[in-house]
């Protein structure tokens, strides 16, 4: 009749030191692999801020449009603006408000068409930050949100700092949300 219960000390034979070490062998190398593509990405949104800021700097529009999705900034304030919709903009400044305020008087139902532009996104990221600095020197805080989307506040002072979100999509990040 067989047991019950297998005898632990057949187990302790199969698992020896050396099979651990063993097992140490194959997973050391797959736990570094993994610990070097973890950091990759989470050093990857920081790589296109770099990007974002080296095509602000040489005034590349063709770089700036691949990096920024224009339909989805617009489409994120005007879901801010509509009660119905869930929006990731926190609070606005009295600045955006008025501006916004603005263009719908001025423009009407096409005012975000009009107004958010790739040359309004180059002022806005370009607002808080001197001729002698970069996009790094005034990013006051970035942190990942959510394993595909990573926001930063750029700029020290709050009521003036721009919020930017970037959200992975297809092969890499773009700017995807941006207020003040």
């Amino acid at each position: 009749m067989m047991p019950l219960f297998p005898d632990p000390s057949r187990f302790r034979a199969r698992w020896s030191a050396a099979h651990w070490r063993g097992l140490g062998v194959v997973l050391r190398p797959l736990l570094l692999a993994l610990l070097v593509l973890v950091a990759l990405y989470a050093a990857w949104p920081y790589a296109t801020l770099w990007r974002l800021d080296r095509a602000l700097a040489a005034d590349d529009c063709a770089a700036l449009d691949e990096l920024v999705d224009l339909s989805a900034i617009r489409t994120e304030i005007a879901d801010r603006l509509n009660k119905d919709h869930d929006s990731v903009i926190g609070e606005l400044s009295d600045s955006f408000i008025q501006w916004l305020e603005w263009g719908i008087r001025r423009h009407g139902e096409d005012a975000l068409d009009e107004l958010v532009t790739l040359d309004w996104v180059c002022e806005r990221l370009q607002a808080n930050v001197p001729d002698d600095a970069g996009l790094f020197d005034q990013l006051a805080r970035a942190r990942f949100v959510a394993p595909r989307e990573f926001c930063a506040r750029i700029g020290w002072a709050e009521p003036g700092a721009v919020h930017v979100r970037l959200r992975l999509q297809g092969g890499g990040w773009r700017l995807v949300t941006l207020y003040y």
